[in-house]
């Protein structure tokens, strides 16, 4: 019989530390999913960091401004939509209404935006280009006519017709607080 130990130390050993490997490990070890979890993300940060280490200054700058983007996309329109729709007390599905097919940016109230931007401790500039580019995810519908463009909503049609609850629109009303700040 093997012990956590070794099966971790056998999983560093691995020529490709990859999700494939990862899958292989945690079907034969299930007991030991937690660990096996813990060491990928952590081998995985390293690899990250080593292989940005080696990159020019300018892309590493370019990389950066790329990750926040994908935070501010992850966190609307991705994964990490429930835990930011938790932070704020506002439904996953308002916040996956903010693409910018959605809802005119350009009618978001700045303070709104601001503290959105301060939310994910991301630029403004991060946040709306976020919010330009959407999820990646399409879904595909059998449509009866051509498709054409919609247009999209100011914002405050957008909370009208998302009839938010009286906690839902005290929530709200906390994002779109200016403290003063430019």
């Amino acid at each position: 019989m093997t012990n956590r130990e070794d099966i971790l130390y056998d999983f560093t050993l691995e020529e490709d530390i990859s999700p494939a490997v990862l899958k292989t490990y945690l079907q034969r070890h299930p007991e030991y999913a937690e660990d096996l979890l813990a060491l990928f993300h952590e081998l995985s940060i390293s690899d990250l960091e080593a292989a940005e280490a080696l990159l020019p200054f300018e892309t590493k700058s370019l990389s950066a401004e790329a990750f926040r983007v994908q935070k501010v996309r992850q966190s609307l329109f991705g994964s990490g939509v429930r835990d930011l729709a938790k932070h704020l007390g506002l439904p996953r599905a308002f916040l996956m209404g903010l693409h910018a097919d959605v809802v005119h940016i350009s009618s978001m109230p700045v303070a709104f935006l601001k503290n959105l931007a301060k939310t994910l401790d991301v630029r403004l500039q991060d946040l709306i280009r976020g919010m330009q580019q959407g999820g990646e995810e399409a879904v595909a519908f059998k449509a009866d006519q051509k498709p054409s463009a919609q247009t999209a909503l100011e914002f405050q049609d957008y909370v009208t017709s998302a009839s938010l609850s009286e906690d839902h629109q005290r929530a709200l009303q906390k994002l779109l607080v200016n403290d003063g700040s430019n």
